[in-house]
């Protein structure tokens, strides 16, 4: 089996943490090394090879971790331009012999519980063998709104569903028929390229001619014109959601799964996970305040302020009488947000590109 390390993500949610020089795959958001790094050892238990993806930077990084983990011999495609997971994966697999085994994952996710991942990978492995197409469904646990959501009838894929709004989702986490789409997959690579010429051709046949014109192919690097051209789309919609060949492993609770995907999801995380800092009771009846979760140092003084996540890099930051804010302090730049809001910290990215682009 061969790993595939999708790592194009830019993490625009987890601003100022996460930057396009060092976006929150590589960087040290969650205890125990970076989110990369977690997705390399986890496999590497599994026995996998590797193909990292990334940008030119974004390998700069990988290459640097993955010293330090002293993992070598992998293989890698560098994208010259971003096209989305479909074109990433097709280039990939174009590496790999049509019978082996693919596990396409992303490198920003978290995964905690071990066994249940190595238990669903070899599930997925076994259908994939039998010419499957896999995809990973994570029990929902909440009504998550942030979240695609996969349909099942057993391990049968009933349909992919868009990221919907609160009540749908809560609809979504009541049926037990509906899975959060975790972007994990696993196929044999001809298998998946049989099935992209055949949903998407274009796309395929864009890929394919990247692939045979790349002058240098260890590592794998496409001519920035060839790969352009290619259309931009991801592999739900180019392959996912067109092939009949489609199965779902379902990963329960247990699998400890998140994308972390926001400052939201980085509070759940690290409040289960690390110990907080309670606010300081004053008055007496304030006691039952919630705590509060810190990165950093030095940590914050807090009177009357509970639930609250602060990222501190120097400044002592003091909060009086305020809950569920996020406090984000970096040396050039300051983030303040209301929990539950902070899915629009990616607005926020975007007004940033005309006044400040510095800052990303």
């Amino acid at each position: 089996m061969t790993t595939i390390i999708l790592c194009g993500g830019s993490g625009t949610r987890l601003w100022p943490l996460s930057r396009t020089a060092l976006p929150k795959q590589f960087a040290s958001i969650v205890p125990g090394g970076s989110l990369f790094e977690g997705a390399v050892k986890r496999n590497l238990e599994l026995g996998s090879d590797f193909i990292v993806a990334a940008n030119e930077g974004q390998s700069s990084l990988a290459a640097a971790q993955l010293e330090e983990l002293g993992v070598a011999g992998y293989a890698s495609m560098v994208e010259p331009v971003g096209r989305n997971t479909a074109p990433a994966i097709a280039l990939a697999c174009m590496m790999l012999p049509p019978g082996e085994v693919a596990l396409v994952v992303p490198s920003d996710h978290l995964i905690k519980g071990l066994a249940e991942y190595q238990a669903a990978v070899l599930r997925g492995t076994e259908l994939a063998r039998s010419g499957r197409l896999v995809t990973f469904g994570i029990a929902p646990t909440y009504a998550e709104t942030g979240y695609g959501y996969i349909e099942t009838d057993g391990e049968r894929v009933v349909s992919f569903k868009e990221k919907p709004d609160l009540a749908t989702a809560e609809g979504y986490a009541a049926s037990g028929r509906h899975f959060w789409n975790s972007g994990m997959f696993c196929f044999m690579a001809g298998t998946f390229l049989s099935e992209l010429e055949a949903c998407s051709p274009a796309v395929y046949a864009a890929c394919l001619k990247a692939y045979d014109r790349a002058q240098v192919k260890s590592p794998l690097r496409p001519a920035r014109e060839d790969m352009a051209a290619i259309p931009s789309i991801s592999i739900d919609y180019a392959v996912m959601e067109k092939s009949e060949l489609v199965s779902c492993v379902l990963c329960p609770p247990a699998l400890g799964w998140s994308d972390l995907g926001s400052y939201d999801a980085l509070f759940e995380e690290l409040s289960t996970s690390v110990p907080t800092v309670p606010s300081t009771s004053v008055p007496t009846e304030a006691s039952n305040i919630p705590g509060n979760v810190t990165i950093g140092a030095p940590g914050p003084v807090t009177i009357c302020s509970g639930g609250n996540l602060v990222v501190s890099s120097g400044k002592r930051v003091v909060l009086v009488g305020v809950d569920d804010l996020v406090i984000v302090d970096t040396p050039d730049a300051l983030l303040v947000a209301r929990r539950g809001s902070t899915q629009l910290v990616k607005d926020a990215v975007e007004a940033l590109k005309g006044i400040e682009p510095g800052l990303l």
